[in-house]
C-alpha cells in the first residue's frame, strides 16, 4: 500500500466538504422547500418541516464556508496520519 500525502489529503476533503456546502446553500436560495425536503432524508426521524426557511446570505454563510473548509482541512490531515501510522 501507498503512502498518503497528509496535506494533499486535507486539502481534497476540506475543498469536497466545501463544494457540498456551497451545493447545499446554492438549494436553499433556489429552492428553499425542495432543499429542507431532500436534506431532511439525511435526517432519519427528525420532522424538519417545522423549521423556518429563511435563507439569509451573511457573515454567518462566509463563516460556516470557512469553517467547513478548515474543519474538512483537519479531518483529512487526521484521516491520513492515521491511515499512515497502521498501513
Amino acid at each position: 500500500m501507498s503512502r498518503k500525502n497528509v496535506n494533499a489529503t486535507g486539502i481534497s476533503l476540506a475543498i469536497t466538504l466545501t463544494l457540498i456546502n456551497l451545493i447545499c446553500l446554492l438549494f436553499l436560495l433556489i429552492a428553499p422547500s425542495f432543499a429542507l425536503s431532500l436534506f431532511g432524508s439525511f435526517i432519519h426521524g427528525i420532522d424538519l418541516s417545522g423549521l423556518a426557511i429563511t435563507p439569509i446570505l451573511g457573515i454567518n454563510t462566509f463563516v460556516g464556508i470557512i469553517v467547513t473548509f478548515v474543519g474538512g482541512y483537519l479531518i483529512g490531515v487526521v484521516f491520513a496520519a492515521l491511515y499512515n501510522k497502521f498501513e
